[in-house]
Parts: C-alpha cells; sequence; structure tokens
C-alpha cells in the first residue's frame, strides 16, 4: 500500500472527465474553460478565506468539475500518503478483514474514495464506504465516483450530515474514519475546539480503528492541527501514530520559528490537471498536507532512536543539510559528502525527504555533523 500505489488511477480521470462533459458541456479539448474556476477555488482555500461559512461550492457543475479534475487528485493523493505511512512504516491494519470506513466531509470523494481503493489494493476491501456532507452536489458525486471505483465489493452510500458534530454522524464503530481538509473550514474556535473534534471522532472507532485528519500545509491550519494533535496525544486515551513518532509536545510550537511541520509528496499530476494548469502556472510536482493519525488501541512502537525529517533536504558544498525531531526535541543534521561525486551525491539525498524517518547515534549536541552517509540510516521515506 505504497503511496507509489496510490497513485490517481486512470479510471478516476476518465469518470471525472466523463462527468464534466455531461455535467457542466466542458469536452475534454476544452478543459481550458475550467482554469478560471479552479483560479476561483484556490483563491477561497488560500487568500480569500471566509470568517463564516463556507459556500456550498460543489453546488454548481462547472465548480464540481474544476475541483473534480484540478484538486481531487491531490487529495487523493494525500489521503494515500497518509495512510501509507501507517501501514507501512507503523504497521497499523484493520482488525476487521472488511473494514467499515468513514468520509467526514467527503466531498465528492477526494480521501474516502482513495483509502477504500488502497485498502481494497491491500487485499482488505471495505465492506461499507459512508460518505457525510452538508452539500447535495458533493454527496450525488461522491456516491457515483465511489461506486464507479469500488463496486460491488464496497457498498457505498453517502448522506446529509454535520461534520461539527459527530454526535450527528452514522450509529456503529468504524475501523477507519478520514477527515479530509474539514477542521479548517469549520471555524477559527483554536485548537481546544479541534482536539475536542478529535477526541469525540476517535470515540466512533472500533477497537483498533484508524483516525485520519488531513489539513492543508498552510502555517496557520498545520500548526493549528498539530496543537490539536499534541493536546490530543497528551491525554493519552487515544495513541498518535503519526506523522509524529511519539507522543511528546513539538519543539516547533514553544517558541516562533521560520519553519513548520508539513508533509510534501513528490507525484506526477493526471493529463486533466496537466492541461488546465497550462494557464494557471502551478506548481503540480509535489502535493504537500499536515495530518494527525489516532488509534483506538495500543500501537506498535516505533524503532528505538527513530528521528523525523521536518525540514526540506538542502544539499550544500561539501554537506547535505536537515532538521530532525527526535524524543521531542530538535536537532540539525550534517552528512559530509566529500569524496562523493556530483551524481552519488543527488542520488543519495533524493532518498531522503521532509516526512521521513532516520536513525543515526545520538550527539552531545544539537547540531550533530555525522561521519558520513553510512552513518544515516533511512528507516522510512515517503
Amino acid at each position: 500500500m505504497r503511496a507509489a500505489e496510490g497513485r490517481y488511477p486512470d479510471e478516476a480521470e476518465a469518470f471525472w472527465l466523463k462527468r464534466t462533459s455531461v455535467d457542466a458541456g466542458v469536452a475534454a479539448d476544452g478543459l481550458e474553460r475550467l482554469a478560471p474556476e479552479v483560479a476561483r477555488l484556490s483563491d477561497l482555500f488560500t487568500t480569500e478565506r471566509p470568517e463564516g461559512a463556507y459556500p456550498d461550492y460543489f453546488g454548481d457543475p462547472a465548480a464540481l468539475s474544476a475541483y473534480a479534475l484540478f484538486f481531487l487528485p491531490q487529495g487523493w493523493t494525500r489521503a494515500a500518503a497518509a495512510l501509507d505511512q501507517c501501514v507501512r512504516f507503523r504497521k497499523w491494519k484493520p482488525a476487521s478483514a472488511s473494514p467499515r470506513v468513514l468520509d467526514v466531509g467527503c466531498g465528492p470523494g477526494s480521501c474516502g474514495v482513495s483509502i477504500a481503493h488502497a485498502l481494497s489494493e491491500g487485499g482488505l476491501a471495505p465492506s461499507e464506504l459512508i460518505g457525510i456532507d452538508h452539500s447535495p452536489g458533493a454527496l450525488t458525486g461522491f456516491e457515483s465516483f465511489g461506486r464507479a471505483m469500488l463496486s460491488p465489493v464496497t457498498k457505498v452510500t453517502a448522506r446529509i450530515s454535520d461534520a461539527r458534530d459527530p454526535s450527528s454522524w452514522p450509529e456503529g464503530k468504524f475501523d477507519l474514519i478520514v477527515a479530509g481538509f474539514v477542521l479548517n473550514e469549520l471555524g477559527s474556535d483554536g485548537e481546544d475546539s479541534a482536539a475536542g473534534w478529535i477526541t469525540s471522532a476517535c470515540g466512533h472507532l472500533s477497537e483498533g480503528g484508524l483516525l485520519l485528519v488531513i489539513e492543508p500545509a498552510l502555517r496557520f491550519a498545520a500548526e493549528r492541527l498539530l496543537r490539536a494533535s499534541d493536546r490530543v496525544a497528551s491525554l493519552g486515551h487515544h495513541r498518535r501514530i503519526g506523522p509524529q513518532l511519539e507522543d511528546l509536545p513539538s519543539p516547533l510550537l514553544a517558541s516562533e520559528r521560520e519553519h513548520w511541520e508539513y508533509e510534501s509528496v513528490p507525484w506526477v499530476a493526471p493529463g486533466s490537471a496537466q492541461f488546465i494548469n497550462r494557464r494557471l502556472h502551478r506548481d503540480l510536482r509535489e502535493v504537500r498536507f499536515s495530518y494527525a493519525a489516532f488509534v483506538n488501541g495500543d500501537p506498535l512502537p516505533p524503532p528505538s532512536g527513530a528521528a523525523r525529517i521536518i525540514s526540506d533536504v538542502q544539499t550544500i558544498k561539501g554537506l547535505i543539510r536537515f532538521i530532525v525531531i527526535r524524543r521531542g526535541v530538535e536537532e540539525q543534521v550534517e552528512v559530509p559528502t566529500r569524496g562523493m561525486s556530483k551524481h552519488e551525491i543527488k542520488a543519495y539525498a533524493s532518498g531522503l525527504r521532509r516526512g521521513g524517518v532516520v536513525r543515526f547515534e545520538a550527539g552531545s549536541s544539537l547540531k550533530l555533523r555525522l561521519s558520513g552517509p553510512s552513518a544515516l540510516e533511512p528507516l522510512w521515506i515517503p
């Protein structure tokens, strides 16, 4: 269930191209007409964020098509990458061989269908995928997309519900709950409210169940989620398994820093997104996001001495440099590259990435210069 294996499927691209032609009247050779809608949605998600409730942008067929062709594949990749770390590195798997999955604030299926598809590819096809949202247009898209991608093995249903209120969610326990880009649209009540929401959401998990909360990489959203995640982790009722390695608070929140924690995953954008982007010139080389993962149970601990890379990896003359957090402490690591060719340095640096987990011998200083590349052991790289 690797992130690479979670690459946006061709059949998903074909589904939304067909829906765009039927619902919005835009054929595949006219997708540039959707560029203004993509730009408008991008502004809504970033620079023009409303103070109150977000508008129902899925009620307009053109906006839904723009979202489905440009933003949905990115959401798919984020969800697959977050699940990938939980499964491959932290060894999580659902207790049930046919898990129940709930997608909170599902939209047209960016995260929930991605998660269910990844589980199916890993031999754990969900028996049921339920999506909840306040938008009828989103729910219609979710059901049709989910059924096209997952039927007949997985039963896909959708219902109008309030993502803000876990007491209104469908009855029963779930093996996996995913909430993609939900908290940042629920208002700005702060980390106390977000921590309470996460705790309530965990109450809907079955034994051993997983909650994935995926948020933007924007600093305010990523730090709000991290503060809430730290708060929930400190209580000890539900165990955090990602992306942080421990339940200790992040040192980056103790004082103002230039950098903050978020994930960055390289990907290849599907053809329609690249076509639309010819007029927008957005950087589609990677997807960025923040996330928190909690389990209802006792997970396997991470490897002893593991450290998480929380910065970009810099290649400078004679050195590769990055920042890690290990046991709740921020450390700067330098790896000498003298004697290596440019090709060897590039190949070595490409094997390290923000969000990766490495291990090296502890030193007496928070700024460590290792003896060389062999002194660094990569444990997991997204």
